[in-house]
């Protein structure tokens, strides 16, 4: 027997002291009344048999528990041959991965994974243990048996490729958690796969530890032709009862070798509407272009499907498109406006189409409540606020949701007996028209208003001219300012509402902002921020959650109203917003199985199949749920492979044996670590100490020695 810390050895010095407490004189004093002690002679008590150990078993008892736990933390083991760790003597433990991504379904790759598995379960001896896992983005443990493999066989015939992704890391990481629970000698991982490059990151931390060997079994055809349905493009087109739709598909030639004449074909709601015929070069990217359809106030089910080709699950390409709905914007103007003061607003608000804006003019004398209930977004463009009922509705319609912006010019006032909305204090006037004017200082490009400008090349808001500005003490956060720090752009939270205040024109006046071509997309965006407008995804990707409660859904039952604007939740949203509605019931998949509530959360569930999958309420009949489509990964339908043998040398431990299974002695460390000798003699130790001290409790004259 050898020991891990010998030195700790040394606590079995610790013996001594209950053989010590066992020998120790306990002298007993009995006090005897009596008259007189002058005549008696004082001896000392030297009875030898005082000295003697008296019982034994108690004092075995104490000295083997002593000895016990100071072997368990020397941690002992017993030595083992030379070479346990390799392909020599002693059982096995082996991982078999499996890849099951949608790529392992081109041509015939899943029949040779298939075989391949089965071969190495064959393989396994009589002492080894098997285990067979399949991954993808995910990892699936199958069953583990020690002797029996007809279940191991029985799952690997069960699989099929799923519509996931590759993901290495991952499923080495599971199977390193597999092998640390097993005592055998010898541990592997077989990795069978078609080896996807796109499934390796190199940034991921799978390390294998030293000791387990790596084997790999490429499956994956020497050369792939591969074309796909990588994306669906959108253009939105007003049209008399809806919307006019125009499709593209943009497909990727992944092969090295032309395609020629490949049907593709538009299909909305099940019914096939358009087919067009495609030539693609080697490994090029092409871009087709479907006739237009009519879309009334409801979403439809898109789908741009291939001819099938050796990996058919990436032919088709699924969306859910809707009208871009139409956000009402009331534009109020001041009694005497200049005659373009609203030109640049409108004719700006004019060209957006996802969403369009349907905007009004009024002067502020002549305002209505009905209107200002009827806008999601109210402008105040260089005037007062509205006075009376429509004032009173302005306030109300702010406080449960409505966005109001206010454009401060020379006309803007803000009296005492005007609602509170205003984000600030309103004074002076700031002239710089002697000058080259200001221009934007700062810009806070993390609010929804100026983030699309964050990007590089996305436009330069600071080339504007402003050659005046009112002066503005601001009561909230400021999103812009000039470059002499006097505020540009402010927000303020009114309950539910939100309000902007733009210090300067929109128009040509007081600025030349309207004439740059950031005007219109940041007019655009400030609507959308006011009007609390969120964009649908038409489509999402296999292995997203999709959240019932917060992500956008598409019924096709709701139809749009005129009052109100298109919600990319939920179909419409009414004029005074409210809470979510939210969506239970039945959930099918693209097969049409419906989903175990009981395996997925009620506001969640994950997207496994590529469709569309189809979430009903208890009253729903089939197709008049809500839609969600699902398509496989683009990244995934890229089949070139890479060399494995450099998938092996960058995951193997420094000096392990890798794939090559060179032989390898077992260290100290790994003896001691499979054998756990130290477990068992500490256990045997505290026992021994529980039963010492039920002896002793129970008999005080035998634990006094």
């Amino acid at each position: 027997m050898s020991f891990l810390a010998p030195a700790l050895l040394a606590s079995l010095l610790a013996i001594v002291l209950p053989i010590v407490v066992h020998l120790v004189q306990r002298e007993r004093r009995r006090i005897v009344a009596f008259p007189s002690l002058m005549f008696l002679r004082k001896i000392p008590n030297q009875s030898v048999k005082r000295r003697a150990i008296r019982h034994w078993p108690l004092l075995l008892l104490r000295v083997l528990a002593f000895v016990l736990l100071a072997l368990a933390f020397a941690r002992p083991f017993w030595p083992g041959p030379v070479g346990a760790a390799t392909t020599g003597a002693g059982g096995r433990e082996v991982v078999i991965l499996l890849d099951r991504s949608h790529s392992m379904g081109y041509g015939g790759v899943w029949t040779r994974a298939q075989d391949a598995a089965r071969r190495a379960v064959r393989e396994l001896g009589p002492a080894d243990h098997g285990t067979v896992a399949f991954f993808a983005s995910e990892v699936e443990v199958g069953p583990r048996a020690a002797s029996e493999r007809a279940a191991l066989v029985a799952a690997i015939d069960r699989a099929k490729p799923g519509a996931g992704s590759t993901r290495y890391g991952p499923a080495l990481r599971a199977a390193v958690g597999l092998l640390d629970s097993s005592r055998l000698p010898r541990r592997e991982i077989i990795l069978i796969s078609d080896f996807q490059k796109s499934g390796w990151d190199r940034a991921q931390d799978a390390k294998l530890p030293t000791g387990v060997l790596l084997k790999t079994v490429p499956v994956g055809e020497a050369t792939t032709a591969n074309v796909a349905v990588a994306s669906l493009a959108f253009a939105h087109e007003g049209a008399a009862g809806g919307e006019r739709i125009t499709t593209s598909a943009r497909l990727v030639n992944r092969a090295a070798a032309p395609v020629e004449s490949r049907e593709v074909v538009l299909e909305v709601d099940g019914h096939r509407v358009d087919e067009r015929r495609v030539s693609l070069a080697p490994n090029a990217i092409e871009t087709v272009t479907f006739a237009p359809f009519m879309l009334a106030n409801r979403p439809a089910r898109l789908t741009a499907r291939l001819a099938p080709d050796a990996l058919p699950i990436d032919d088709a390409f699924h969306a859910v498109v809707m009208t871009g709905g139409r956000v009402p914007i009331l534009i109020v103007e001041s009694t005497n406006p200049a005659p373009d003061a609203s030109l640049y607003i409108s004719r700006a608000l004019a060209v957006g189409s996802a969403p369009g804006f349907d905007s009004t003019i009024v002067g502020v004398d002549r305002v209505t409540p009905e209107q200002v209930n009827a806008a999601t977004v109210v402008i105040l463009n260089d005037c007062r606020p509205p006075s009376g009922a429509a004032g009173r509705a302005l306030e109300a319609r702010v406080r449960v949701g409505m966005g109001l912006l206010v454009a401060l010019g020379e006309r803007s006032t803000w009296p005492a007996e005007a609602p509170d909305l205003l984000p600030g204090a309103l004074t002076g006037s700031i002239d710089r028209a002697g000058t080259r004017g200001g221009a934007l200082g700062f810009v806070d490009y993390g609010h929804p208003v100026f983030e699309i400008f964050s990007a590089p090349r996305s436009g330069d808001l600071t080339a504007a001219r402003v050659f005046r500005y009112r002066q503005f003490t601001p009561a909230g956060p400021v999103l812009a300012r000039f470059d002499d720090g006097a505020a540009a752009l402010v927000e303020r939270r009114v309950a539910a509402g939100t309000v902007l205040a733009w210090t300067s024109t929109l128009d040509s006046y007081w600025n030349d902002f309207a004439l740059r071509p950031v005007f219109v997309p940041f007019l655009h965006q400030t609507m959308k921020h006011l009007g609390h407008y969120v964009e649908a995804k038409p489509w999402r990707t296999v292995g997203e959650v999709f959240d019932k409660t917060e992500s956008p859904l598409t019924t096709v039952s709701d139809r749009g109203s005129g009052s109100g604007v298109r919600d990319s939740r939920l179909g419409t949203r009414d004029s005074a917003p409210g809470p979510q509605r939210q969506t239970s019931g039945t959930i099918l998949t693209p097969q049409g199985r419906a989903l175990d509530p009981a395996a997925n959360s009620p506001s969640s569930f994950q997207l496994e199949e590529p469709g569309f999958y189809e979430v009903r309420t208890a009253n729903q009949k089939s197709g008049e749920g809500a839609f969600v489509a699902v398509n496989v990964s683009a990244v995934e339908s890229d089949l070139t492979p890479f060399d494995p043998a450099e998938f092996v040398a960058a995951v193997s431990a420094p000096g392990g044996p890798g794939a090559s299974g060179a032989a390898r002695e077992l260290t100290a460390e790994d003896h001691e670590r499979r054998q756990s000798l130290w477990w068992y003699l500490l256990a045997g130790g505290l026992l021994l100490l529980a039963i010492e001290a039920i002896v002793a409790s129970r008999y005080p004259r035998i634990a006094q020695g």
